[in-house]
């Protein structure tokens, strides 16, 4: 799995959700990624600023 430390895996369904709705910078390359490869299409990520 693509970014094991902001998505969870569900045993029984084999679905995937999010840890928390941030993502710390240093996952944010892999959690892109993740996105990225979906088959699913259903990561998105929405910028926000501070």
């Amino acid at each position: 799995m693509i970014a094991p430390d902001s998505f969870v895996l569900d045993d029984i369904e084999g679905h995937s959700s999010a840890v928390s709705e941030d993502v710390a910078p240093e996952q944010e390359d892999a959690v892109r990624e993740a996105a990225q490869s979906c088959p699913e299409q259903a990561i998105f990520i929405t910028e926000t600023t501070s």
